[in-house]
């Protein structure tokens, strides 16, 4: 399985795979497939590494889908 890396400025990377494992282990609690599972993953690494610190960029559920704008899109 593959899902290719979001392309979102890189502010800092210290926490970057702490919040893809907490993505992955979210998903796997919610119930939801393997594939979906990795895209909550890959999108909560991104997340963290546009945000400074190690865990103020986690992003809550609701927030999840706010990569998936085009660009000028509000993120936050």
């Amino acid at each position: 399985m593959h899902r290719p890396a979001r392309t979102v400025p890189v502010v800092d990377t210290v926490g970057a795979g702490d919040a893809f494992v907490a993505g992955l282990l979210s998903g796997w609690l919610d119930g939801v497939d393997a594939p979906t599972r990795l895209d909550r993953a890959v999108t909560t690494g991104a997340f963290v590494v546009a945000t400074r610190g190690d865990w103020e960029g986690l992003p809550d559920r609701a927030e999840l889908t706010l990569l998936d704008h085009g660009p000028g899109g509000t993120v936050r």
